[in-house]
């Protein structure tokens, strides 16, 4: 008795010892977390410490950044909408003014006006200083707006046209190959009006064999427009009389039967004048 005794009271007491292990393991369990914890904030404590006032920089950085792209798009827009109303209203008012006015109300409106307005403007101060009888002037406009950067290249080039345009009459051919000569490119779109003032330049310094080159390429031109078309045939026909004939295959025939004629009929007359 004595025995099973101790044995029910080991038995017993096996339960509270599972508990007690159970408890110490918890324990442990939540005093290391709190270690790592502590650890963990002072870790993040002295980040701040250290990088904090970076990381608030940064912040206001990105949202002074941010209001400023904001606004600035927004001061574009308005100064966009604005220089369109501007522009409509000069083109409106050019109209009923003679061409030196509005030569000069172009002008002034392109000195302060937006990029693409301003080569618009240029464009049509050009054109107004053509009308008024100021060649020389016009082309001052066109050789500015060629050379501004910051405009798109297909109105540069207009720009470098119209300018050696005016100009072919009193300028070299070297001049106006400076002027427009890598225009004479397959993938340009000014391509075929650079052909025609080179053509011309070239045909008015007596150079015909490259004004019809000219002339030829813009005929050949699937792309060329009915108008640029139809005066290179009238150019063409002009150089034509200029250009070497070259010899014609009929004329050549006879002429070669007539040398053979005169062979064989000169054949026997030798043959007779030997001596037996």
């Amino acid at each position: 008795m004595g025995e099973g005794e101790g044995v029910s009271r080991r038995v017993g007491a096996f339960p509270d010892y599972c508990f007690l292990v159970t408890l110490r393991s918890a324990l442990l369990t939540d005093l290391f977390r709190e270690i790592e914890e502590d650890l963990r904030r002072d870790r993040l404590k002295q980040l701040w410490e250290k990088f904090g006032i970076y990381l608030v920089g940064l912040a206001v950085a990105i949202v002074v950044v941010a209001t400023a792209i904001v606004g600035w798009r927004a001061w574009e827009r308005s100064r966009n909408e604005a220089a369109s109303a501007r522009y409509i209203a000069i083109v409106e008012q050019a109209a009923k003014d003679g061409p030196a006015k509005a030569a000069a109300a172009y002008g002034e409106f392109a000195a302060t006006a937006p990029a693409g307005y301003a080569a618009l403007a240029q464009l049509r101060q050009a054109a107004a200083l053509v009308d008024a009888g100021d060649a020389k002037g016009a082309v001052v406009v066109y050789d500015a707006l060629a050379a501004k950067s910051g405009v798109p290249q297909t109105l540069r080039d207009m720009a470098r046209v119209k300018a050696a345009l005016l100009v072919v009459d009193t300028a070299s051919y070297d001049d106006i190959k400076a002027r427009i000569g890598e225009l004479n490119d397959s993938e340009n779109g000014w391509k075929n009006s650079a052909r025609e003032v080179l053509g011309l330049s070239a045909y008015k310094a007596g150079k015909y064999a490259e004004a019809q080159g000219y002339f030829d390429a813009i005929v050949g031109d699937a792309a060329t427009s009915a108008g640029i078309r139809d005066r290179a045939h009238v150019m063409q026909a002009l150089i034509a009389p200029h250009l070497p004939r070259p010899a014609a295959k009929s004329e050549a025939k006879p002429a070669a039967a007539g040398a053979a004629s005169t062979t064989n009929n000169a054949a026997p007359a030798d043959a007779a004048a030997k001596p037996e």
